[in-house]
């Protein structure tokens, strides 16, 4: 027996999906036009994408004619559409991945896993692998057994350099060169998306445990342009997963707690002064993850809002303090050297307004100044959402203006 969830929680299930398989909704628009054996034209086309959009939202409810069509077009379950991904059934009896990653067995895990023909490294027809089917089904006991058992692993080392993503592979042996097998290795290697679905499911079972072993609040692109304080924009956003997102910002207040929390970063390059090569970071999507967790008035808001309000102010002060220690420099001593410490500090501070980085990169000659940290590098936090509840709307202009104010530092460079 499953329960029926509400129309919204439907429509947000039934939009992933549509994503997922298709390039726009428009597309599925015309798979279920097409389906249906319906007129294909322009009007069809925008009634049918409209009638799509009032379920998607939650507007309206999947009648009971369109279950049939969504459940082929989507590869889903009518019980899986009604309660919105929370329930399915099985639908073939042989050993399958897709079978496996229903069952709640660890006796039955070990059997497949041990299967003399090793079908768990491979892809099914639908080019599906056990993991991809155990995240649908949110099977969180079958992926932490295979992660517990060392079956699957992500590389959780804290001093090693990361590129395209933080290592995952898979101890289960490669069956007879006779045969094929190559979904399970190639998807661990290639794609982050395993890891950003599994720390939705960590999340949803509050297992900050899990979440280390992932590397949760962090991206490959924090390790890439870090080095050497100077950045040219970032890719952050490739990482960006709005699901995955959404499920933290619904997580208890320990996650919360967790995702709020600075974080460092080493940096690769080892300076010969041996002073420390460490950048303290935030949730790179910290932004996303506020605006959610504001609009859905969780009861941690207004903690989250007051840390982030001290990162940025203790940002905002460690800048100031380069800057002003580069302009005492020895180099900069002459009217000459005066003259041009404006123009190099607006060209050593970056900001960048996609990833919410800011960046200072000085170089310093005085030995009064060799104990100084070169520079900094670090994101900055704001929210584009507002609120009725005073105390949190205050905390929010706060926190805005602190954003602003780094944002902005370069032209009031000479305040300083």
């Amino acid at each position: 027996m499953f329960k029926h969830e509400n129309n919204q929680k439907i429509g947000t299930y039934l939009s992933e999906l549509i994503e997922k398989k298709y390039p726009s909704k428009r597309q599925f628009c015309k798979a279920y036009i097409n389906a249906v054996g319906g007129v294909m034209n322009d009007e069809e086309i925008r009634k049918m994408a409209n009638r799509i959009s009032q379920i998607t939202k939650g507007a309206k409810a999947i009648q009971t004619y369109d279950l049939p069509i969504f459940t082929d077009l989507l590869g889903v379950s009518c019980e899986q559409i009604l309660s919105a991904g929370e329930y399915s059934v099985p639908q073939a009896k042989r050993v399958t991945n897709y079978a496996i990653a229903f069952s709640k067995d660890p006796a039955e895990w070990e059997a497949f896993i041990n299967r003399e023909d090793k079908l768990i490294l491979n892809q099914d027809e639908y080019c599906k692998t056990i993991l991809d089917y155990a995240l649908e089904f949110r099977n969180y006991e079958l992926l932490k057994y295979l992660m517990d058992k060392e079956y699957i692993w992500f590389d959780s080392r804290k001093d090693n350099d990361y590129v395209i993503n933080f290592g995952a592979g898979t101890s289960i042996e490669r069956r007879h060169r006779s045969f094929t097998d190559y979904g399970l290795q190639a998807k661990l290697n290639e794609e982050d998306e395993l890891r950003l679905n599994l720390i939705a499911l960590a999340a949803d079972h509050n297992d900050l445990k899990m979440m280390e072993s992932l590397r949760a609040r962090e991206t490959t692109g924090m390790y890439y342009f870090i080095h050497y304080l100077n950045f040219h924009g970032t890719d952050f956003y490739e990482s960006y997963n709005e699901r995955m997102v959404r499920h933290i910002s619904k997580s208890s207040n320990e996650v919360l707690d967790y995702f709020t929390d600075e974080f460092e970063i080493r940096d690769r390059v080892r300076y010969k002064d041996g002073r420390d090569s460490k950048h303290t970071f935030i949730y790179p999507f910290i932004t996303e993850l506020l605006d959610l967790i504001i609009e859905e008035k969780s009861q941690f808001t207004e903690t989250a809002i007051k840390k982030l309000i001290k990162h940025n102010k203790t940002t905002y002060d460690k800048l100031c303090k380069l800057i002003k220690n580069l302009k005492n420099d020895d180099w900069y001593s002459s009217e000459y050297g005066q003259s041009l410490w404006i123009r190099h500090c607006q060209d050593d501070l970056k900001f960048s307004d996609v990833d919410n980085i800011v960046s200072f990169c000085g170089c310093y000659t005085s030995a009064e100044f060799k104990s100084v940290p070169y520079g900094l590098i670090t994101n900055i936090a704001h929210t584009t959402k507002n609120s009725k509840d005073p105390i949190i709307k205050h905390l929010i202009e706060e926190l805005n203006e602190s954003y602003n104010k780094i944002k902005n530092l370069k032209d009031h460079l000479e305040e300083l």
